[in-house]
């Protein structure tokens, strides 16, 4: 089963990826501008998920990758494949495990509220 992992990323904004069972990332979302917005989205995919749309796509250097859509409106991209059969093994995982995904959330700086150490050098 994989998980899905919510992240704050540079510019202050949130995303999920989809990683699979070995903690390779097979799918990210597009940025959001709330932890919140992230949440409701996954909720909305795992409820609507016989209705989303898989839309394959091949770079100019041949790699290969989807995006999932829901009414024509992209929610993410995979990451980029080698060949058609490893394309179809990262969808057939999503198709197989998202839906029952546990959740983490690796928004929150883990180190606050731990004291600074200093070393003395003397």
């Amino acid at each position: 089963m994989g998980t899905i992992v919510i992240s704050k990323k540079e510019n202050n904004k949130f995303k999920y990826t989809y990683n699979n069972r070995k903690g390779h990332t097979l799918l990210t979302s597009n940025s959001h501008e709330t932890k919140a917005h992230c949440i409701s989205e996954i909720n909305i995919l795992k409820r609507n998920f016989t209705s989303i749309d898989y839309l394959r796509y091949k770079t100019p250097s041949g790699k290969l990758y989807f995006k999932i859509s829901i009414n024509e409106y992209i929610l993410g991209s995979s990451r980029k494949f080698t060949t058609p059969l490893l394309m179809d093994k990262g969808l057939n995982d999503w198709k197989n495990n998202f839906t029952q995904s546990e959740i983490l959330d690796f928004c929150e700086d883990v180190f606050e509220g731990f004291p600074e150490i200093i070393f003395d050098e003397n």
